[in-house]
């Protein structure tokens, strides 16, 4: 295991709503045809620290958000799918979770396929990085239409609810800089730098399986295992390039090298069946 001694969280993966765009913008190599990139939430219950999420995938708020330009052309750039029975807020109906559970949100990052249901948890703390929250308060109109930002679905509270995850223990897990939520080192958010200013992952062990959400540092389980990168669609959404490769490579490597890891990018079918047919 990359990490030993790890305590164990119950979680659940959840597919809260898609988008549609060419599968080349996902990994160099795909073709041009549409293809689903489903929104994967993740569901977390410590004994003791209560539920987690990690992000919260798409939800009415998006939909709201995007309805008038410039916030329209996201979704026409990626038109955005949400059945009923794929809300969040049903999903934890369903797990017996209610909003006031949620203590805390790891955000990812914050394009809007992220934190579209940030607003239905106004008790959580918000976990993220603090220069991708900055950068994301810092953007407005077209501008932060450009970098997939939807300022509407940003608490208006969030620099009060936001506990940068710098202010949290770190440690080294193998090549990873991490930090520990709960203290206990079932929680450890680490570095993935590239895509998003601040953008975070999550390791933790459930069901006897450790587990890294990498959030966008890949699209696909086939991105990292082939070391295929996105395309020159997806550059333009990018923060730092060279950055966003090399943690593809480190992801890369981590998967050949802890073949009991399972590493879950967070619009991956692929995964998230990888997921359930072990759990």
């Amino acid at each position: 295991m990359l990490l030993t001694s790890q305590p164990e969280v119950d979680f659940h993966w959840l597919r809260v709503g898609h988008c549609k765009g060419p599968e080349a913008m996902a990994r160099q190599g795909g073709r041009l045809r549409p293809i689903e990139f489903p929104s994967y939430v993740g569901a977390l219950r410590h004994p003791e620290h209560g539920w987690t999420l990690f992000d919260t995938g798409y939800s009415q708020h998006f939909l709201d958000a995007t309805r008038r330009l410039p916030e329209l052309l996201y979704r026409k750039t990626l038109p955005v799918t949400l059945p009923e029975e794929e809300h969040l807020s049903r999903q934890l109906t369903t797990l017996d979770i209610a909003p006031a559970d949620i203590r805390r949100i790891v955000v990812s990052h914050f394009h809007g396929d992220h934190v579209g249901g940030l607003l239905d948890h106004p008790r959580a703390r918000i976990v993220a990085g603090s220069a991708g929250a900055e950068h994301a308060l810092s953007l407005r109109g077209i501008n932060a239409v450009r970098h997939a930002i939807l300022p509407a679905l940003l608490p208006d509270d969030l620099r009060d609810r936001l506990d940068p995850v710098e202010s949290f223990p770190r440690l080294a897990v193998g090549p990873l800089a991490a930090w520990d939520l709960l203290g206990d080192r079932s929680l450890l958010a680490v570095d993935l730098p590239g895509h998003m200013p601040g953008h975070l992952g999550l390791l933790f062990t459930s069901g006897g399986r450790q587990v890294l959400l990498v959030g966008d540092a890949a699209w696909t389980t086939r991105s990292f295992r082939d070391l295929k990168p996105p395309s020159r669609l997806a550059k333009g959404i990018t923060h730092d390039w060279p950055a966003t490769v090399s943690t593809l490579g480190v992801l890369h490597d981590l998967d050949a090298a802890h073949p009991d890891l399972l590493v879950l990018p967070a619009h991956c079918p692929e995964g998230h069946a990888a997921w359930y047919a072990g759990a």
